[in-house]
């Protein structure tokens, strides 16, 4: 964070003179007049907001309350002539501006209430952002109680629904079909089985006050080829989806847990398409070895993120879906893979489309280091 500090005043030479006294103590930004300072606030990030009174068209009293309204953390500062002084005051008591300054200023009085000012700025930033993070721990919490309490119900009706699925699978191989279709028939199967074991296994975790999961030797494209089955419909109702999987060698992790990631990063490129624009939508998976890393990539066609939520994505509960979503995918994705030793990151172009990658270390790298 390296906030900026804004002086605005029509008299080039007082911004000359500003600057260079200034130079190299604070990171600085000037301005000619409060239209040009408006724009420049939407453009970067700015801590503190210094303004002479006395200027053509806005003053820097108009310009404090435009800029109190649009950008309430700015900490606004006034540099004012004596015979102005009970504007500046009535002003101050009004809370349109934190504090005033008589001209000519000392430079170094300046200096250092510029200097706090922007502490100041950056001390109540941190302050909010650590609230908001405090939050989304609480609610986290909150939704684990439930969710624990939920998946304690759960657990017993899945087990009976798996238990049906295996009895399915031995009466079918003892009826005379005709072998594509018990094939098809037992591959459905197979699936549905192992969709309602990865249920019963988050139910489990959920129960349980750690994070262990049951970890095994698994297929990675396999896995994957599994989440794309799993959500295949969705993708095709709004566009194509494109294969790239390479064979890749195989890592210790919960099969459900990598399988919740792909999942995820899936529905999060479906729904990224616009429906309007389905002949040309495409979502594409690709899979393979990189040097020490096993890549994995998910990308769509869709709308891209814009640049000022970018940051958030991987926040707990941040989301911006209209139809609501509980905001937990990509942060619970994240929290996965780097469990795993891995990283994800994300690419994105506002109108051309959005690509995430997963980067997992391969094993006998892992081994190597260790």
């Amino acid at each position: 964070m390296n906030p900026y500090v804004l002086y605005v005043d029509d008299d080039s030479a007082n911004l000359v003179v500003f600057q260079s006294g200034l130079s190299g103590a604070l990171p600085i930004l000037t301005a000619t007049s409060g239209e040009e300072a408006l724009a420049l606030l939407k453009q970067h990030e700015v801590a503190v907001l210094l303004a002479d009174q006395r200027m053509p068209g806005m003053t820097g009293v108009q310009l404090m309350e435009k800029v109190r309204a649009e950008h309430p953390d700015v900490v606004r500062l006034l540099i004012t002539a004596y015979s102005d002084l009970e504007a500046s005051i009535d002003a101050i008591n009004k809370g349109k501006v934190d504090a005033y300054f008589k001209k000519p200023w000392e430079p170094a009085e300046l200096t250092l209430a510029l200097t706090q000012a922007r502490d100041r700025y950056i001390a109540t930033k941190w302050t909010r952002e650590l609230e908001r993070r405090l939050v989304a721990t609480e609610r986290t919490y909150a939704l684990g109680v439930v969710a624990a309490g939920i998946a304690h119900e759960l657990r017993n009706p899945l087990t009976s629904v798996s238990l049906c699925l295996q009895l399915a699978r031995q009466l079918l191989k003892e009826k005379p079909f005709e072998d594509e279709q018990r094939q098809a028939a037992d591959r459905n199967l197979v699936d549905a089985t192992r969709a309602v074991e990865a249920i019963i296994e988050i139910t489990a975790a959920m129960e349980l006050s750690t994070r262990q999961r049951e970890v095994a030797s698994i297929d990675l494209k396999e896995t994957v080829e599994l989440a794309i089955r799993s959500v295949l419909g969705e993708v095709k109702a709004r566009g194509r989806l494109v294969k790239e999987l390479s064979e890749v060698p195989r890592i210790r992790a919960s099969r459900t847990q990598v399988g919740q990631v792909v999942l995820n990063l899936l529905i999060n490129a479906a729904q990224a398409l616009d429906e309007a624009r389905r002949s040309t939508n495409v979502v594409k998976v690709s899979l393979k070895q990189e040097g020490p890393s096993i890549v994995l990539k998910v990308s769509d066609t869709g709308a891209g993120i814009p640049e000022e939520v970018l940051g958030r994505i991987f926040d707990p509960f941040f989301t911006t879906k209209q139809d609501g979503g509980t905001g937990l995918g990509l942060a619970i994705s994240r929290q996965i893979v780097n469990e795993l030793g891995g990283a994800i990151d994300v690419d994105t172009v506002p109108g051309q489309g959005t690509t995430f990658r997963v980067r997992l270390p391969v094993p006998e790298v892992v081994e190597r280091k260790q």
